[in-house]
């Protein structure tokens, strides 16, 4: 079993139907202009998501309170 530098650490070889191997190269880093464009596009996507699970916050407390008003008028009754 053996070790290759990768990237900024050392790996493990890999054993495959061919033997022991190296895992592949890591990608070069992306270019500053094409990396600024994905995080953005990313952190528009997290912010959507984000209003959605708001949303989806609200409806549940509601439906909490719902259920609340419903047990204290039920315990009343009995």
């Amino acid at each position: 079993m053996g070790y290759v530098w990768y990237g900024r650490r050392w790996r493990r070889w890999y054993y495959g139907p061919w033997g022991w191997y190296p895992p592949p190269f890591p990608p070069l880093p992306p270019d500053p202009e094409s990396e600024l464009r994905a995080l953005e596009e990313y952190r528009k996507d997290l912010e959507e998501e984000l209003r959605e699970l708001q949303e989806e916050l609200e409806r549940v407390k509601a439906r909490i309170q719902e259920l609340k008003k419903g047990l204290r008028g039920r315990g009343r009754q009995a």
